[in-house]
């Protein structure tokens, strides 16, 4: 390059580099004209092999061909032979052995004349006024017979198909083994390859959903129950774009679930009352001050539902989850006070709350999420009704028509107690007569 830009003036300079391009390219079109002659020369003779090839297999097919012909038209007459022999109880004879052995020695004669062109006679053929004769056993097996005399124009034997009942029997019987697979793995040891492989399942089944025998994927509990735990181990996955497409195909499949495959799982119905570890932790108040903000909320969500004049699914839309949501937090937040003054007066004053809740969601479908929600809604009821008599009296109607909105397969069981518990009774009852 030095050389070049040495040079003086353009047009000198560009001719030069011209010039050394093309001889460039005339050494690099030289080399590669040479290997192309190579190529050729290769498959030129390749093909010529191919071709001497073809012509020697050409006669073995065709002396194949005719000796599978000639031992199929003497199987055909072979069984009248052993019978004849079998009744007159005498040895086959030399006559008998020699026309078993003609098939054998045309197949030696032909495979002498193999080595031949097809175009060449055998020098084999002019002698065949020369009869060989050979000993051969007769051949004892049938079945190569029988595989040379096929009869094609029988029917191809039925290929049994599964029926669509049994396939969709399968899917949930590997559904079941899926969700208790998954339940034994703990989760810290939920790796991505399983819930890769899980998650295909999922779709799989998600895709045909249309196409299974009297099952509804959608209104499956076990299905529910494996998404939910496929959900809560996925959690402790890493934070990237992949992981949020695995949340974002979560949510889409759990959003499909109906209410038919929601699942009870927290206690509505031991007594004595007991707290439920499984209860969601909600975020409570601890203050006079701050109840009566939450009372002054549900209170404005209310009034809000009562004006608005849209449709039941519209209102539905609008203010369920936010109602729901204030109840929770407000009888949670009940149930965090120490005073008995504050839970009797705090109870009763959420009860219109409750009675919109039953309003909402009355007329219209439920979805498996709002289940849950109602659940634990319904569980701090309980804890809250045997502490105030007033509201237990008036919560009881409420909360069975909460619980009609849950459809009867997935329906909780709801048992409340009438008072507090008479071992407390007993207990002051003892220190008032001392």
């Amino acid at each position: 390059m030095d050389a070049i830009l040495s040079r003086v003036g353009d047009a000198e300079l560009r001719q030069h580099c011209v010039d050394a391009v093309l001889g460039e390219l005339k050494q690099v079109d030289n080399q590669v004209q040479n290997v192309v002659s190579a190529l050729e020369r290769t498959l030129k003779a390749s093909f010529r092999q191919l071709g001497e090839s073809c012509n020697q297999i050409g006669p073995l097919l065709r002396l194949l061909y005719r000796n599978m012909s000639v031992v199929s038209s003497s199987t055909t007459e072979q069984p009248a032979t052993p019978t004849s022999s079998a009744v007159e109880g005498a040895a086959p004879t030399v006559s008998d052995l020699q026309t078993e052995s003609k098939p054998t020695a045309t197949r030696s004669t032909d495979s002498a004349s193999t080595t031949t062109s097809e175009y060449e006679p055998s020098s084999d053929e002019d002698d065949d006024d020369d009869v060989e004769v050979v000993d051969v056993t007769p051949p004892t097996r049938n079945k190569k017979r029988k595989a040379v005399t096929v009869d094609l124009s029988e029917s191809m034997p039925l290929v049994r198909r599964k029926t669509l009942q049994e396939n969709t029997q399968t899917v949930r019987n590997q559904l079941a083994i899926e969700l208790r697979n998954i339940r034994a793995i703990q989760i810290s040891r939920y790796t991505v390859a399983e819930h890769k492989e899980l998650s295909s399942f999922v779709k799989s089944i998600f895709t045909a959903v249309d196409n299974f025998h009297d099952w509804q994927p959608r209104d499956d509990p076990m299905l529910a129950q494996l998404l939910d735990e496929m959900n809560k181990r996925m959690d402790s996955f890493k934070d990237s774009s992949t992981q949020n497409a695995r949340r974002k195909a979560m949510d889409e499949w759990l959003q499909t679930m109906t209410a038919s495959s929601f699942v009870p799982s927290l206690d509505l119905k031991s007594i004595p009352l007991k707290k439920d570890p499984r209860a969601a932790s909600v975020e409570k108040c601890h203050g006079s001050q701050d109840l009566s903000a939450l009372v002054k909320s549900g209170t404005k969500i209310c009034s809000k539902l009562r004006t608005d004049t849209s449709s039941n699914e519209e209102k539905k839309q609008k203010y369920f989850q936010p109602l729901v949501d204030a109840s929770t937090k407000y009888f949670a937040s009940v149930l965090a006070m120490e005073k008995q003054e504050i839970q009797a007066n705090g109870a009763s004053r959420y009860n219109d709350s409750l009675r919109m809740l039953c309003k909402l969601a009355g007329g219209t479908s439920i979805s498996r999420k709002e289940c849950a929600q109602l659940e634990e809604l319904l569980y701090h009821v309980r804890l809250v009704m045997p502490k105030n008599k007033s509201f237990r009296k008036k919560a009881v109607k409420l909360v069975f028509d909460l619980l009609a909105l849950f459809p009867p397969s997935a329906r909780p069981t709801f048992n409340y107690p009438a008072s507090e518990p008479k071992s407390k009774k007993r207990k002051k009852n003892k220190k008032g007569s001392s």
